[in-house]
């Protein structure tokens, strides 16, 4: 059985590097190779936190679902209040009623 591992590591170029960051490697390893793209994604986001990037710019780079289901987001995309489905996409029931 294969391993998958993703490493992140400064360039040989570091002309800015300072001390915190000029000798730092982060690895994830997984005992298997059988992931699927979502497992896999998992991953890379694990080993991008570990680096030190915050959820939210992780996410910034990811579909809305994609980055609710890997917890960078705190709620589902179809709970996001918009000015023309009101709040949380239901329907003022009222007004539904009273027609």
């Amino acid at each position: 059985m294969e391993k998958m591992k993703i490493t992140i590591e400064p360039t040989e170029d570091q002309s800015g590097q300072s001390a915190d960051t000029m000798n730092s490697t982060v690895s994830v390893s997984i005992a298997s190779d059988d992931l699927d793209i979502g497992e896999t994604m998992g991953q890379v986001v694990k080993a991008l936190q570990a680096w030190g990037f915050h959820n939210e710019s992780i996410a910034g780079y990811l579909d809305e679902e994609l980055a609710w289901q890997l917890g960078l987001q705190g709620k589902p995309p179809e709970e996001t209040v918009t000015p023309s489905s009101g709040c949380c996409g239901a329907k003022d029931k009222r007004k539904a009623s009273d027609e």
